[in-house]
């Protein structure tokens, strides 16, 4: 068997682009822009403004981790799904108890399926509340959710025309685009910022994933089997990007209009 070790590399690539350099760029923006707006709110408003503003958010990305923490077969100590933060009090540790939800959780650390799980629970959120918002396209913006379907179909060659009509022609209600908007700001305010416990869980994952993906897209890619595995990948960070480009459009968004009610009310 000859060994084409430029498609290899190539194919090692292009997973690891899709795989891991795209979701951690969106992972790293989305936790920029909506701790910033936590940030303003905890300032301007008070620490509970960010349970009012992201509360859908939080009780999803809590969600996200335990459903995913049960999938690994982690044991749940205990969780809160959405709570109030208490800053007067102190947690077992000491800290202030500012938290708006948790999920705690232990493995078996011998566990290679467990600890390679830990990645996968630290990012759920992102990929639950992404779920999330596909759904409400799906629901309330079907038009808009037909375009980002004809997107998957071809994933290595992108059928922006079909995206663009989706757009241009949709004919859902305006009251529908408001009722998206309005879910929308609060799941990305309060579902995709990754806390500091999140990026320490998901790095002890990090190498055991990274492992079984360059194994299976090298063994593909030796039988020449591995353009079913290239464009399933493809198509579902498509989906996933466009989604996630969104949330992201949707963070900015709020952001600025959270300072702008602070500017407004601070003069």
């Amino acid at each position: 068997m000859t060994v084409d070790y430029a498609l290899i590399f190539k194919n090692l690539g292009l997973v690891g682009l899709w795989l891991l350099v795209i979701p951690f760029l969106f992972i790293t923006l989305l936790t920029y822009i909506n701790r910033d707006t936590k940030r303003y709110l905890a300032n301007g408003c008070g620490i509970n403004s960010e349970l009012y503003l992201g509360w859908l958010g939080i009780f999803f990305h809590e969600t996200s981790h335990l459903l995913v923490a049960l999938l690994f077969g982690h044991h749940i100590t205990s969780f809160r799904l959405l709570k109030r933060p208490h800053p007067d009090q102190a947690t077992p540790n000491g800290d202030r108890d500012l938290t708006l939800g948790y999920v705690n959780h232990t493995w078996n650390q011998n566990s290679w399926y467990q600890n390679t799980g830990n990645l996968f629970i630290g990012i759920a959120p992102i990929f639950g509340c992404s779920l999330v918002l596909l759904g409400l396209t799906a629901w309330l913006l079907p038009t808009l959710f037909q375009g980002i379907l004809a997107l998957t179909t071809t994933p290595l060659s992108l059928d922006w025309e079909n995206f663009r009509e989706a757009l241009t022609g949709a004919t859902d209600p305006w009251w529908h685009w408001l009722i998206a908007l309005i879910l929308a700001i609060n799941i990305s305010v309060g579902g995709f910022d990754l806390s500091q416990a999140d990026f320490a869980n998901s790095k002890t994952g990090l190498i055991g994933f990274t492992a079984v993906i360059t194994v299976i897209t090298v063994v593909l890619t030796l039988f020449q089997a591995a353009s079913g595995w290239l464009k399933g990948i493809a198509a579902i960070i498509l989906v996933l990007s466009v989604v996630l480009t969104f949330s992201l459009v949707v963070s900015v968004l709020a952001n600025l209009l959270v300072r702008l009610f602070l500017q407004i009310k601070w003069h």
